[in-house]
């Protein structure tokens, strides 16, 4: 979404979900107890805006510094952030936060920590502009567990770009959102603010819910397809029982809904278990088994056709000014695909995009090569410095004269549309 998407756009995006990230159960039940020690008790308005603001700015600059450093990173952060092992560890993380939003134990801070905080809050009478900005520069790295999953993808996407200032701005924008709630309490006051009650506990189950989606969709991309179908319709099961649970405590309406939505999610969540141990892997059509014949045929073709793609892979730019010369002569457009066994959006994109029959077609005519830069020797980093590649997944695109279209590079994950899209000035399959 950010690579379609002007800056303009992104850059609200981010501030509203750094808002949004501040009503986290993890944040929200801090902010009390932070603006006693950033503002103090009985500071003046204006000295406790001042003071506000002083924390707030480090907080964003330091995420700021992150998206910069994401950048300046490069491939090394994609080849950390796509690893197996890392996706697997996120998941894991996931999932225990989940638990705890599930009340199988309590995640927060030891006792005598918060009895310390909540202590300081209550004997200071007014902060300090110093202390305040380093207050904002450690709540940063102290709640960014909090925020793992839109803080990784935007990481990767700043590392897959490059865009330093962009990656800067996001993540100040992003900062500025989570503090935008601690302003408004040092100013117009805490009664503004969501009061705590059963509503939370509700927020809590739903988080959990959501933590627990967030690990399946981290790890389905490196784990059998068959185990992501059962995984998310086992996730659908339990929120089908939460959901029949709710149902008895609500109203008329709410149970006539809340049984009614606890019904389809149940069927579903069966249809999905059966599919995945059929071997299914669509969580849009969990029973595709039932015609397995007609779809093992058009899996047989395509993954033919896919293994017929005559891509030839290079390693250095002597290599590839030598295949562009070869394909000049000949007049035929070329397709350099950046690729890494350890990049998990590449795999992807072989899967999905690659042994697609359109861009068969409209790959017919065009000379295929793949830089593969998995072990990163010098060879490879040159050609990646030659072409000011940050890492794969990228794809450029040469016409027949061997001169790259710059404004048709693919950069990060991409699907047909994106490849087929392509303006060219000769199309993807044709000769100039």
């Amino acid at each position: 979404m950010l690579g379609e998407r002007a800056l303009v756009w992104a850059v609200p995006l981010f501030f509203l979900l750094g808002i949004a990230l501040a009503f986290t159960p993890c944040v929200l039940p801090m902010l009390p107890i932070v603006s006693g020690i950033v503002v103090g008790r009985q500071a003046p308005p204006r000295r406790a805006f001042a003071l506000a603001l002083a924390f707030v700015l480090p907080m964003a600059l330091t995420y700021a510094l992150l998206g910069a450093g994401a950048a300046l990173a490069g491939a090394n952060l994609q080849a950390l952030l796509q690893n197996r092992w890392t996706l697997i560890a996120f998941g894991a993380v996931f999932m225990v936060l989940a638990a705890a939003m599930f009340d199988f134990f309590t995640l927060q801070l030891p006792a005598f920590v918060r009895h310390r905080l909540d202590g300081a809050s209550q004997r200071r009478r007014g902060g300090t502009l110093p202390g305040a900005a380093a207050l904002g520069v450690l709540s940063a790295l102290l709640v960014g567990p909090c925020m793992t999953a839109p803080l990784a993808g935007t990481l990767l996407y700043i590392a897959q770009t490059g865009h330093v200032a962009s990656g800067a701005l996001l993540l100040f924008a992003l900062g500025l959102g989570m503090g935008l709630p601690l302003i408004l309490i040092v100013t117009v006051g805490a009664r503004y603010l969501p009061k705590p009650g059963p509503w939370m506990g509700r927020l809590k189950g739903a988080m959990g819910f959501v933590l627990l989606g967030t690990a399946i969709w981290m790890v389905q991309r490196v784990i059998p397809a068959p185990w992501a179908l059962g995984l998310w319709g086992a996730w659908l099961a339990g929120l089908a029982v939460t959901l029949a649970h709710l149902a008895t405590t609500a109203g008329v309406r709410g149970r006539l809904l809340g049984r009614s939505a606890a019904g389809v999610c149940g069927i579903w969540a069966c249809a999905m278990l059966l599919g995945a141990a059929s071997g299914g892997e669509d969580p849009w059509r969990p029973l595709a088994f039932v015609s397995r014949a007609s779809a093992a045929a058009d899996l047989t073709a395509g993954e033919s056709a896919s293994a017929s793609l005559p891509f030839e892979t290079i390693g250095s730019p002597q290599a590839l000014q030598t295949r562009l010369a070869a394909a000049r002569s000949a007049g035929r457009p070329v397709l350099v695909d950046f690729s890494a066994d350890w990049c998990v959006s590449c795999k992807t994109i072989e899967r999905e995009v690659f042994a697609d029959p359109q861009v068969r077609q409209a790959l017919a005519g065009v000379v295929l090569l793949r830089a593969d830069v998995t072990q990163g020797d010098a060879g490879q980093r040159a050609l990646m410095r030659d072409h000011q590649v940050l890492g794969p997944p990228t794809v450029m695109l040469f016409d027949a004269r061997g001169q790259e279209r710059r404004d048709a590079r693919l950069v990060g994950e991409f699907g047909v549309a994106d490849l087929l899209q392509r303006q060219p000035g000769v199309a993807l399959g044709e000769r100039s």
